[in-house]
């Protein structure tokens, strides 16, 4: 469960200073799959971060899954990533001298599993997402969507509690992003939590619950949509 209490956070630019979060407060339970919807500069990536345990708050509390973030070392945040949760980003992020295979790989071997159980991760995970035909292919080889899914497959590998999806539909044509969000949606009735980070209010409607933020805080909770 994700629960943050008060949350702010501001940035300085130049010589001014940019509050990018303005007392947040919200929970978000195990297995919902929740969108945080908003415009450009509105605080959902920097909400992202938080929650994602890529950036720590300057005020307030963040508690994931019972436990509080806010004074974590690095290496404490970077085994919170690894382990608990799942990331899909816009841009793929995936290695390019890397095979679809590696990719999903190269998480299980930060976290020193043995190679027999890395392998049955990463045939199940590229499986799943309908990727067993491209494992030896490289980024460069596959389509867009297909590169989406190997992100996909990369976060289920890990078996997280929580997936992160940053604008995962951002980069694709219409077609590939109806897929990419199907395939949200079934691991979402498998009974994993997702938070989707997008500006689009289409995708969003997909969520069974949207988070409307705007200049830096929660304006609006709204339930009800098509996942179930």
């Amino acid at each position: 469960m994700i629960e943050l209490r008060n949350v702010k956070k501001t940035y300085q630019m130049g010589e001014s200073e940019v509050r990018a979060l303005d007392g947040v407060s919200l929970t978000i339970k195990d297995g919902e799959f929740v969108a945080v919807v908003g415009p450009s500069g509105s605080g959902k990536s920097t909400l992202m971060n938080i929650i994602g345990c890529l950036d720590l708050a300057d005020e307030g509390e963040y508690w994931l899954n019972g436990q509080l973030i806010d004074d974590y070392t690095e290496r404490q945040l970077g085994e919170i990533r690894n382990r608990e949760i799942g990331f899909i980003f816009q841009q793929f992020n995936l290695l390019s001298k890397l095979t679809a295979y590696q990719n999903v790989e190269l998480p299980l071997i930060y976290q020193g599993l043995p190679m027999s159980e890395r392998k049955r991760r990463v045939t199940e995970s590229l499986a799943k997402v309908g990727l067993a035909d491209r494992m030896a292919h490289k980024p460069t080889e596959l389509s867009g969507g297909q590169q989406q899914r190997v992100a996909i497959a990369r976060a289920l590998s890990t078996q997280p509690t929580l997936i992160l999806a940053d604008e995962p539909t951002g980069n694709l044509d219409s077609q590939s992003g109806r897929e990419i969000m199907n395939m949200l949606m079934s691991l979402h009735r498998e009974g994993r939590g997702i938070l989707l980070i997008t500006h689009d209010h289409d995708v969003a409607a997909m969520a069974s619950r949207r988070l409307h933020i705007r200049d830096g805080r929660v304006v609006e909770d709204e339930s009800g949509g098509a996942a179930v």
